[in-house]
């Protein structure tokens, strides 16, 4: 297998050096801006090239590791460049197999998503061994592309994936802006450090992640203290009860056999409507 990569972006930096660690396959890189493609280049320890011709008749597998908007174009460049009998992969979490339909001729197409988070180009890598990834597309390539990731790869339906993808995104960015609410809310009582919240984050995690959500769940809406609740939302600001509320609902839908639930409901419900 020969591996080029189109797009030289924190994904690009990322796998192109995992799979040349791993496998020494990956022939080179091109992006649009030739100072990513030389840089991503020597991180990964392939060649960089000025001519998007030059690498693809180079390669017989392409993955496309530019961003959601730039996929069409990438795609619509093949096109006009005959591509031909070769394995193209892109990798965004949100957009199908589909878009590679344009192409003329013979390709196996797939959509390969990493379900982790490339947070820096230059260290990401080092503990993408881990990560799992999503797959569908043309299940002729799917040997070669399971094999390079030592079978952490999940097979899904295509008319799943915006759905999918919207977990993932829950999963990651919106925890970010959970977190991010909290943070605000302990800073404006003076409470700086979020250190002193780690110990509580992560137990939680873990025990979500060994248990499931439904049975690690705690806190007084899980022992439908009612008061809690209440003087909780009287503390509130208005944008503050825009993410408590919703959030406290679906904790609801969790144990709602566990006791009698009614009250609680109606005042988060009534605290939506008075809003």
């Amino acid at each position: 297998m020969r591996i080029g990569f189109i797009g030289a972006g924190r994904v690009g930096y990322t796998l192109s050096k995992y799979l040349n660690d791993k496998y020494h396959n990956v022939v080179g890189i091109y992006s649009k801006d030739i100072n990513d493609a030389i840089d991503c280049a020597r991180f990964s320890i392939s060649e960089y090239y000025k001519n998007l011709m030059l690498l693809v008749n180079d390669c017989d597998t392409l993955f496309l590791t530019v961003n959601d908007d730039a996929i069409e174009g990438v795609v619509d460049n093949l096109i006009s460049l005959n591509v031909c009998d070769k394995t193209l992969i892109h990798t965004s979490g949100s957009i199908t197999s589909d878009i590679f339909k344009k192409l003329k001729y013979q390709n196996r197409c797939v959509s390969l998503h990493p379900i982790y988070a490339f947070n820096d180009k230059y260290s990401a890598y080092k503990s993408f061994d881990s990560a799992y990834l999503t797959l569908e597309g043309d299940k002729l390539a799917y040997p070669s592309i399971k094999a390079l990731f030592n079978d952490r790869v999940v097979e899904i339906d295509k008319d799943s994936k915006v759905k999918y993808h919207a977990g993932c995104v829950m999963v990651s960015n919106l925890m970010c802006a959970l977190m991010k609410s909290a943070e605000d809310l302990f800073k404006s009582i003076g409470i700086d450090d979020i250190e002193i919240f780690k110990p509580l984050i992560l137990n939680n995690i873990n025990n979500i992640l060994e248990n499931g959500a439904d049975k690690a769940l705690t806190g007084p809406v899980k022992r439908n203290d009612y008061g809690t609740v209440k003087k909780h939302l009287e503390s509130l600001s208005d944008d503050e009860k825009k993410i408590y509320i919703p959030l406290s609902l679906k904790l609801i839908e969790m144990c709602n056999e566990d006791n009698d639930y009614s009250n609680m409901k109606k005042l988060l419900e009534g605290d939506i409507k008075n809003d």
